[in-house]
């Protein structure tokens, strides 16, 4: 199972926490189903939202060490460049 790394600003931690751990549940119960530049659901005001979505990559690790992570680009609230 790929680390996964969200990198953001503008947003509630917590909710990106249970975001995380609801994305990597899926991974796991359905044996790592995403290809890079994939699609997941993102959040709304703390929600989960069909509507809006957000990009997943896998690319290496931003902080030490460097591995292969599953990035989450979470669009308007995603911080840094890719």
């Amino acid at each position: 199972m790929p680390d996964v790394q969200y990198h953001f600003h503008g947003m509630n931690p917590d909710d990106v926490v249970i975001h995380a751990y609801n994305m990597l549940y899926f991974i796991l119960e359905n044996d790592n189903p995403v290809g890079d530049g994939d699609t997941i659901s993102g959040l709304e005001n703390g929600e989960l939202d069909s509507n809006v979505q957000w990009t997943l990559h896998y690319e290496d690790s931003l902080i030490q060490p460097v591995r292969a992570v599953l990035d989450v680009n979470m669009g308007e609230y995603a911080s840094g460049t890719r």
